[in-house]
């Protein structure tokens, strides 16, 4: 299953490297909120809250079809059911989401759906007691590389001349195993998140205003 989500990274990266070189392009930064648990961990069964910030960028065709990417510092794990302990997993995250639009070009709100492969690389594991719970050498519990599905809805808004802002609440459904010690362990998060984008493409004719 990991085999086949890289590969789905892997093809939509470079379709979206495609759509880059065309006109209608933005980025930015993006900060957001997770809530996040460990499903088949008893120890960190529960959710626990973590944040995320990173970049992003968009592509918006003619018609209502989008792809967006992005590249994120993500603190999920979770939190034993009395709250007593709490396991932070920092990953770098890669989601590339296609997104479709609600409405066409040339509003100026644009609810949108999003569904696509992530990608994550683990950079830190501990405990609540900051204590590294992935050492280098010896036993890792917990695997270096996650994979899954981001899908989630949100929205458009332009707040001035070629600025929009980007909203969205987003569910990432872990697929790969993220334990060696624990069979079956898979990262569970909802995420709300905020960004600014800015244009690297052009104004279309058609529609009057960028994306």
């Amino acid at each position: 299953m990991k085999k086949v989500l890289i590969a789905l990274c892997i093809v939509s990266a470079f379709s979206y490297s495609k759509a880059v070189a065309q006109e209608n392009v933005s980025f930015g930064p993006i900060v957001g909120v997770n809530f996040a648990r460990l499903t088949g961990n008893q120890l960190y069964s529960d959710w626990k809250t973590g944040v995320s910030a990173g970049i992003f960028i968009n592509y918006s065709g003619e018609s209502r079809f989008g792809v967006n990417g992005q590249l994120l510092y993500s603190k999920i794990g979770g939190e034993s059911p009395n709250g007593a302990s709490k396991g932070h997993l920092d990953y770098l995250q890669i989601p590339i989401m296609g997104t479709y639009y609600l409405n066409g070009r040339g509003n100026a709100f644009r609810p949108k759906l999003m569904l696509g492969p992530y990608i994550g690389f683990l950079l830190k594991a501990t405990n609540e007691a900051s204590v590294s719970i992935n050492p280098e050498g010896g036993n890792r519990p917990y695997k270096g590389v996650d994979a899954g599905a981001a899908m989630g809805a949100g929205f458009n808004y332009s707040i001035g001349r070629k600025v929009w802002l980007n909203a969205d609440l987003r569910y990432n459904l872990g697929l790969a195993q993220v334990m060696n010690t624990i069979s079956d362990v898979h990262n569970r998060s909802w995420g709300i998140n905020v960004g600014l984008s800015f244009p690297l493409g052009k104004y279309s004719p058609s529609a009057g205003i960028l994306r």
